[in-house]
């Protein structure tokens, strides 16, 4: 970006924050009580060091984003309805084919009646530029626009019955789907439910058992014909698990959470592939004094279930042949009243030998992300927020073109009117 390219984005930037500052202290008496509603805008501006996550000639590039905010978080008598919705324009100053119209959109209904029978129901959507290099078995790096769109929708129902004993239903259903054919093989429908017995042994202690079922369907999962006029054919994935489970509030600043599950996953449609094992995760919130915020978690599990509790697209596993044991941990400082320094880093350990097993290979087939951020937010009235972040994420793997380091940093200016 030249000099004079950024400065015209930064007084961009500058006006916009200030037009809608003006706004948003002027309506400051009038949302002196906090309206259920909130709506407002940002604009971002930030560079990426390796837009495609490659290993040579890494691609670099300089992006802006606007977006429109807004939601509703609403009590309607026993019941709460809420919204947040967002769309962002994407702009690449170098590779304009990219450029894209994202959005972020989740809401849902926590109901509850007379006697002892409470839920939720929430559902959503997103569209986004999909993540580049996924280190996936077959898909080599590609350099055209990927567009990937997931929808989920979840319910949980729960039965407190006259003991401290409380059954709980779940279903829900995941899709995703990407633009680019080479893409296919990770497009995918799931549907999961599950029923388990908790017990409230006290006000700091919660244990369950469960059984839960997961079923992946991919239609399109392995390639049989090759380019340019290539097919792919589906496969079909069942999974069984017992889940125990702990939640533990240790103290008014920590809280421990915990799940070992023993299962087994068979594909039902395709080639024979299994697995069957422990798999675990276990959660530790801390706030040590009222101006620290810490998290940490870590995972073990396989394919489209691993779970990393991400702040953003560090890393993500798209399919079901692998095994991976991540890490994760976000910490949160309050500086001052209207300063606050966060930052994570994650590292995350796939075991790619089952996706491998028929390619001939000797190595040991593996994938190792590492990734971290730094950041700080300055909120200059209850409306006007500015973030600035660095982030940095790499991988080492044993097929080469799946190795990258990527670099990125930039800010943005929010107002959010309540």
């Amino acid at each position: 970006m030249s000099a004079q390219s950024t400065k015209r984005n930064f007084q961009h930037l500058s006006a916009v924050l200030s037009l809608l500052g003006a706004t948003g202290l002027s309506s400051t008496s009038a949302w002196a009580e906090q309206s259920p509603y909130y709506y407002g805008v940002s604009l971002g501006l930030s560079h990426v060091s390796n837009l495609y996550r490659v290993s040579e000639n890494p691609n670099s590039d300089n992006v802006t984003t606007a977006a429109l905010l807004g939601g509703i978080d609403q009590h309607i008598g026993r019941q709460r309805v809420f919204i947040d919705a967002s769309v962002q324009t994407n702009r690449y100053q170098t590779n304009s084919a990219l450029n894209n119209i994202s959005y972020n959109l989740k809401g849902g209904l926590d109901w509850s009646t007379i006697g002892n029978l409470s839920g939720t129901i929430s559902a959503g959507g997103s569209q986004a530029l999909a993540n580049y290099n996924v280190a996936s078995s077959g898909i080599v790096p590609v350099f055209a626009k990927n567009i990937e769109t997931d929808r989920q929708i979840n319910s949980v129902t729960r039965l407190g019955l006259v003991t401290k004993l409380t059954l709980e239903g779940t279903v829900g259903a995941n899709q995703r789907r990407f633009t680019l054919l080479e893409y296919s093989p990770l497009a995918f429908d799931q549907l999961h439910y599950s029923l388990g017995l908790f017990y409230q042994s006290s006000a700091d202690l919660r244990l369950g058992i469960a059984a839960r079922r997961t079923n992946t369907s991919y239609p399109s999962y392995f390639q049989l014909t090759p380019a340019p006029n290539q097919t792919f054919g589906p496969a079909k994935y069942q999974r069984n698990d017992i889940d125990l489970t702990a939640n533990w509030t240790i103290s008014g600043k920590s809280n421990l959470f915990g799940r070992v599950s023993t299962g087994r996953q068979t594909r039902t449609l395709g080639p024979e592939d299994h697995f069957s094992g422990l798999t675990g995760q276990l959660i530790w919130n801390w706030q040590p004094t009222a101006r620290w915020n810490i998290s940490t978690s870590v995972s073990h599990d396989t394919g489209l279930e691993s779970s990393l509790f991400q702040s953003g697209p560090i890393s993500t596993n798209y399919d079901q042949n692998r095994i991976t044991n991540a890490g994760q941990i976000n910490i949160n400082y309050e500086l001052s009243p209207k300063v606050t320094i966060f930052g994570n880093a994650s590292l995350s350990n796939s075991d790619r030998k089952q996706a491998l097993e028929n390619t001939g290979l000797n190595a040991y087939p593996y994938d190792h992300d590492k990734a971290y951020s730094l950041g700080i937010n300055w909120a200059y009235s209850r409306s006007i927020s500015l973030a600035c972040q660095f982030g940095h994420n790499s991988r080492d793997s044993s097929t080469p073109y799946y190795v990258y380091t990527a670099n990125s940093f930039g800010c943005t200016g929010q107002i959010l009117v309540r």
